[in-house]
C-alpha cells in the first residue's frame, strides 16, 4: 500500500470534533456569554422597575380621574385642578416616597377650538409619566 492511500483511508475513518476542537469552542462560547450577561446586567440597572412605573401611572390616572370628576360636577367652563384649591381633596395629598406630586396643565382652546381644552399630567419618580386627555364642552 501506498502511503498516500493510507493516508487517506485514515482520515477516511474519523469522524467528529477533537478534544482541542471542542475545549476551544467551550470557551469562546463562555465568553460570549459572560460578555451578554454583563452587558443585559448594566442594562437592567439603568431601568425602572416595573412596579414604580405602574404605581406613578396610578398617580397621574387618579388626578386625572379627580379632574375630570370636577368638570362633571362643576361644568366645562370652571375646569381646574381641584388640589390647587384651598381645602383640596384628600388624594391630594397622598403622594408616597419616591415621587412627586403630580403637575398637571390645563390648555384651553385645543386645536383652535374654544369647545375643547387639553388636560396634561405628569407624575415624576424613576422617570416622568404623562397623561394626556382632551375634554369636550359637552
Amino acid at each position: 500500500m501506498k502511503r498516500g492511500s493510507v493516508i487517506r483511508m485514515f482520515r477516511a475513518n474519523q469522524s467528529g470534533v477533537t478534544l482541542v476542537e471542542l475545549v476551544a469552542f467551550i470557551v469562546i462560547a463562555a465568553l460570549l456569554a459572560t460578555g451578554l450577561i454583563a452587558a443585559f446586567t448594566s442594562a437592567m440597572k439603568d431601568t425602572p422597575k416595573s412596579n414604580e412605573i405602574t404605581h406613578a401611572l396610578q398617580l397621574a390616572q387618579e388626578r386625572m380621574e379627580l379632574i375630570l370628576a370636577y368638570k362633571k360636577s362643576k361644568g366645562f367652563t370652571a375646569l381646574i385642578d381641584p388640589c390647587t384649591l384651598a381645602s383640596p381633596p384628600a388624594q391630594c395629598t397622598n403622594i408616597p416616597s419616591g415621587f412627586s406630586a403630580p403637575t398637571v396643565a390645563i390648555v384651553n382652546n385645543w386645536n383652535g377650538s374654544a369647545e375643547y381644552k387639553t388636560i396634561t399630567v405628569d407624575v415624576t419618580g424613576l422617570q416622568v409619566i404623562t397623561l394626556t386627555a382632551v375634554v369636550a364642552s359637552y
